[in-house]
């Protein structure tokens, strides 16, 4: 067949090897011959690059992309504990409370108090606490390390370069991420606690737990000025949790590529360009909090949101021509971008791609 105009075309000629000159069986020249007609050996009269468009259809896999999930499991006091001094103020705590009464505190005492558990006496205090427990929980690499992935590319050439092509590249595809982290963990607590005098109440007299005075000065009076410690409890916290996140993504790339023909039916491509990536994504968080036995703190929600990230792109893959206008075709396709960020109810989640790279394989027609 007649190649085109304006094509590159190679001739590769395949001398008789030292073997056949040797054997000269007209069994083997003609099993050499056969091949060399099929074009099975490399060794036929082959236009590299007969025409100057292609559009190839491939499908694969995404590889190692990096899902975070960052600053999960804030567990804020759910009480109001207030200055570490001063007789006259409203403190709430986990396990108690001590407000001003009618008398504004006479004495830096009120009988407006109360507490919940016996071993809150102490010698002569009654402690009160407070606990809470930072958001700086993480999960690292959450993301599956296998993610489907489609691609549409087309190659339009600008013309030859020695026996080579080289032309312009666009493509549109489609790909998933998932990842999801979920179970029971122990983390660290702080507690705040203050220690409130009880010697303006003789033992006898002492309420037993649990007890709430009133604010009209009536009634046992507790001492109002604490004092107050703090400390670490290691695994002081049991966090109950599941963090989702899915993505659905189109890249879209736009480049250069450079062909060249390798060994008979087989050409190398390289291309490198531009990549932009449309994302649809949602976030799911479901977090069940618990200090010192206290009341579970449930923090939930969802979000969802739409975002660009802007990239470049760099890729090799084979041609492995059929005939003359079909290919099978594979490539392989690093994606580096920014990173994409999405927050619910104060938890945040990153996303990767600086060593996420697409493998793809599929079917390729010249025109």
């Amino acid at each position: 067949m007649k190649p085109p105009r304006g094509t590159v075309c190679r001739t590769v000629s395949c001398p008789p090897s030292k073997t056949s000159r040797r054997l000269h069986a007209p069994a083997v020249a003609s099993l050499t011959t056969s091949l060399i007609a099929a074009g099975l050996l490399g060794c036929w009269p082959r236009c590299a690059f007969a025409q100057s468009q292609s559009l190839a259809f491939t499908g694969g896999v995404l590889l190692n992309t990096h899902v975070t999930f960052l600053g999960l499991g804030a567990h804020p006091a759910p009480t109001s504990p207030g200055a570490a001094t001063g007789g006259s103020l409203n403190r709430t705590y986990d396990d108690g409370f001590n407000r001003v009464d009618g008398t504004g505190n006479a004495g830096d005492t009120t009988a407006l108090w109360g507490y919940q558990n016996s071993t809150q006496v102490q010698g002569g205090a009654l402690a009160m606490s407070s606990a809470s427990s930072p958001g700086t929980f993480e999960i690292d690499d959450a993301a599956g390390f296998l993610e489907a992935s489609g691609h549409l590319e087309y190659r339009g050439s600008m013309g030859p370069i020695g026996a080579s092509d080289w032309g312009i590249l666009l493509g549109i595809g489609y790909q998933t991420v998932g990842a999801e982290a979920e179970g029971t963990y122990l983390t660290d607590a702080w507690v705040l606690e203050d220690r409130f005098s009880t010697s303006s109440i003789p033992p006898e007299a002492f309420p037993s737990a649990p007890y709430a005075g009133s604010a009209d000065g009536a009634g046992p009076r507790l001492g109002s000025l604490p004092a107050r410690s703090e400390r670490l409890v290691p695994g002081g916290r049991t966090l109950t949790a599941r963090w989702a996140f899915d993505a659905e993504m189109i890249p879209v790339t736009g480049g250069a590529y450079f062909e060249t023909q390798v060994a008979g039916r087989l050409n190398a491509v390289v291309s490198a360009g531009l990549l932009a990536i449309f994302i649809n994504a949602d976030y799911k968080v479901y977090e069940s909090s618990v200090i010192q036995g206290q009341p579970a703190r449930v923090t939930t929600g969802a979000e969802g949101t739409n975002d660009i990230l802007i990239g470049g792109f760099a890729q090799v893959g084979f041609d492995w021509a059929l005939w003359e206008t079909a290919s099978l075709v594979a490539s392989a396709r690093w994606q580096p971008t920014e990173r994409f960020d999405h927050g619910v109810a104060g938890r945040r989640m990153e996303m990767d791609f600086s060593t996420a790279f697409a493998v793809h394989a599929g079917f390729s027609m010249r025109f």
